[in-house]
């Protein structure tokens, strides 16, 4: 039986590791370019969403201000149907379930 040296067996590595080598070098390459791309977009897209939500809550925020302003009005109107009526707030019930008199 012949022995065999690493000498030898160089090549053989060589032609096997080489490809091997080459593959994972090319893969780091490409998701390294693929991750910046990926992160230009999110940034991209980021500040797209932001200019746009800016642009929608202008609006939104006159709207609230009518809109809180139509439910104050209302609750006014309300408290003085129900003090016209002699109806209001129901006192607070003591633990028998009975209308607690000592209540502020």
């Amino acid at each position: 039986m012949d022995t065999v040296t690493l000498a030898d067996l160089g090549p053989v590595i060589a032609a096997i590791l080489g490809p091997m080598l080459a593959f994972i070098v090319v893969s780091m390459r490409y998701q390294h370019q693929d991750s910046v791309k990926t992160r230009e977009l999110i940034t991209s897209s980021e500040k797209e969403t932001r200019e746009w939500v800016t642009g929608q809550l202008a609006p939104l925020g006159a709207d609230l201000k009518d809109l809180s302003r139509g439910l104050s009005d209302a609750r006014e109107r309300l408290a003085r149907i129900e003090g016209h009526l002699g109806i209001g707030r129901v006192p607070p019930l003591d633990e028998e379930g009975e209308p607690d008199t000592n209540a502020a």
